[in-house]
């Protein structure tokens, strides 16, 4: 790899057409950049075959409601923190019958 490396420099440094460097790029095996170097220790294996069985990460097994010391409450959601300022009331309305006023309450006022 080394000759290589020195012929391909020497290519650019003499200003040699696209067409050489391309044929002298030919030489480089790309599928042997993707060959293991070594065998990965038996632990480092079955930890990674344990991933295996992990659930998939979804809203409900990835999300938290926090609230902190000052009494702020946020919503965590991977990287993401969000300062939740409104509820629903627990006596309230189901979503289905709030939106379905919402989109009564469109319609009167549409016209």
């Amino acid at each position: 790899m080394t000759n290589l490396t020195t012929k391909l420099n020497k290519l650019v440094l003499d200003d040699s057409p696209s067409e050489k460097l391309i044929n002298a790029c030919a030489e480089i095996d790309i599928e042997s950049c993707f060959d293991s170097i070594f065998e990965p220790p038996l632990e480092t294996l079955e930890e990674w075959h344990s991933w295996e069985h992990e659930p998939e990460p979804t809203l409900e097994n990835t999300s938290v409601y926090v609230t902190e010391p000052d009494g702020a409450q946020y919503f965590y959601s991977g990287n993401t923190r969000i300062r939740v300022s409104e509820h629903f009331s627990q006596a309230g309305k189901p979503m289905d019958k709030l939106i379905e006023n919402v989109i009564q309450y469109a319609a009167r006022n549409a016209g």
